[in-house]
């Protein structure tokens, strides 16, 4: 009754958002803010042949007496449509991330610097030049049907995303295992036996799709019935309903977790909708709030906002680079010229973002080619354009396909068609409903909008731009680019290693079909009745392991 009450709710507040929205004058560019500190970044990355080891388990601090809600209710920024499932071996949105995040574990996490920490593995080590890798498992951990889990659930999860039939997302970053390399060496102790070396393993073989199911998992079972070892397990899984629920694991591995006895996602992409549900507690946690609406928000005693502490999404606009117009070089690069990026991250995200330089990794990683990105050069812009045979009798017109997939995109959307215009290009800006976007927009035209969550360089320049990729987005197909992320995962050399990196970043900004102006800080919203809840610089993370609400 309770979820029926709750979209009843939502209905009307959305229909009654439409009819404003429909007499509503046009939307006022928000006011020029000041830029937000530049984020903070990992450091260099360390070599790690030495054995890592867990911190000693602490015993969670007692739950107060106080009556605690039973469910805790999550409103997420997209909807994944018929693709959504509970298989981590394909996550093409966040609303299927945050949920399979529940129902498993990795053998690794990773902290807000990308640095990699213990979960299902307890320590890890490897030998002098990186070619050979042992985790150590922990003992006695379950998965919610009351199997052990052992080493031969973790090489069955990597075979079977390196394996082709598979088809997994991950299988571009994981180029470099060999499944014969994948040994279960014991219950307890899995080894990674590599051609070359591959000093940074632990951050790469930790992505959204290497949570650990069990030895002979299929899609079957995977997709709505899943068996994992994490703080929650599904209930009656169905692709469209609304909530969805998960229920407190009673089994769970760490001592006093979860703190709540149920979680229910509910998919509100429509901001004030969310906004309007948020204040009045029908749902407690958003992950994402639209940037437009903070300071309404940061004005009610009833939220509470809270910052990830980097960049986080990024915001891109994906050209394919093997159709006209796009196939000119001199086109993508006119359009990347043509942008004021201070006026897009002022106006789009309020000052919560930070600059981007046309590829994954942010310019203020140490990771980056640069740490300066050009300013506005709309004459370059201009001439790039008339060497390529646009001109005011000859008009470069394009079709770009948005939706509020995320906060802010419609908004980056029409000032980009305001700020190419003025380097004489037409831009037939066609938006489209969120909930469409990832199922029937997005790898279907040549211009659509995307955004990807924050990765390390090693993952990050791979997953969208590698020949094998699982989501060409602009069909970048280069064999030298591939040959730059072979060598940088091999590289011993941090410093090496680290060029490598750099020289594949500058190949996208400079020659690629990724306009990516604007990375996001991620700001979420949580009722003041509850605690216990931080923004990861992934939007796929939403750790709800420590939040408890009261009534």
């Amino acid at each position: 009754m309770k979820a029926k009450r709750i979209f009843q709710f939502l209905s009307i507040l959305l229909l009654t958002t439409l009819i404003l929205t429909a007499c509503a004058p046009a939307t006022t560019p928000a006011p020029a803010q000041t830029q937000a500190p530049a984020a903070t970044e990992a450091p260099a990355q360390t070599e790690a042949p030495a054995a890592t080891e867990a911190p000693a388990q602490t015993e969670a601090p007692a739950v107060t007496e106080a009556p605690v809600m039973a469910c805790l209710r999550v409103a997420g920024v997209e909807n994944c449509g018929e693709k959504l499932n509970l298989d981590p071996v394909n996550q093409p949105c966040t609303e299927n991330s945050i949920m399979v995040q529940q129902v498993y574990n990795r053998l690794l996490d990773l902290d807000e610097n990308l640095n990699p920490q213990p979960e299902l593995a307890e320590k890890w080590e490897s030998n002098a030049d990186g070619t050979e890798w042992t985790f150590y498992l922990r003992k006695g951990v379950k998965f919610h049907d009351g199997k052990e889990l052992t080493a031969k659930d973790v090489v069955y999860t990597y075979k079977r995303l390196i394996d082709p039939a598979t088809g997994s997302e991950a299988a571009a970053t994981l180029a470099f295992l060999n499944p014969d390399g994948i040994i279960a060496q014991d219950d307890y102790t899995v080894v990674f036996k590599l051609d070359k070396p591959v000093v940074e393993l632990p951050v790469l073989i930790t992505s959204k799709n290497t949570y650990i199911i069990q030895d002979g998992a299929t899609p079957e079972t995977l997709n709505y019935k899943p068996v994992g070892t994490g703080p929650f397990m599904p209930v009656d899984f169905e692709v469209n309903q609304q909530p969805h629920k998960f229920v407190k694991n009673p089994n769970y591995w760490e001592p006093g977790l979860p703190k709540m006895e149920c979680v229910e996602f509910y998919a509100i992409q429509e901001a004030t909708t969310r906004n309007a549900a948020l204040l009045s507690g029908e749902v407690d946690l958003a992950q994402q709030v639209d940037y437009a609406t903070i300071t309404t928000l940061e004005s009610s005693p009833d939220v509470q906002l809270m910052v990830s502490p980097g960049a986080a999404t990024s915001m891109v606009l994906a050209m394919w680079v093997d159709t006209p117009p796009f196939d000119d070089v001199r086109v993508r690069s006119a359009l990347k010229k043509a942008l004021d990026r201070q006026v897009m991250l002022d106006t789009v995200l309020l000052g919560y973002g930070v600059i981007g330089d046309d590829n994954p990794v942010p310019p203020t990683s140490p990771y980056a080619w640069r740490s300066e990105v050009p300013p506005r050069d709309l004459e370059g812009a201009k001439q790039l354009l008339a060497e390529a045979g646009y001109g005011p009798d000859n008009p470069l017109k394009i079709d770009l396909y948005m939706s509020e997939y995320i906060p802010g995109a419609t908004a980056l959307g029409q000032l980009f068609k305001e700020q190419v215009a003025e380097a004489g290009v037409e831009v037939n800006l066609v938006i489209g409903p969120a909930s469409e976007h990832w199922d029937n927009v997005w790898l279907k035209f040549p211009f659509v909008g995307s955004g990807w969550n924050m990765r390390h360089p090693g993952e990050g320049l791979a997953i969208a731009h590698r020949s094998n990729a699982a989501y060409p987005e602009t069909h970048w197909y280069r064999e030298d680019y591939d040959k730059l992320l072979d060598a940088a995962n091999t590289e011993p050399d941090p410093v090496k290693r680290a060029e490598l990196y750099k020289a594949a970043a500058k190949m996208i900004s400079e020659e690629g079909g990724s306009i990516t102006p604007l990375f996001q800080k991620i700001v979420a919203a949580l009722r003041s009745n509850c605690s216990g809840y931080q923004p990861f610089i992934q939007l796929y993370r939403m750790d709800l392991r420590n939040v408890i609400c009261t009534p």
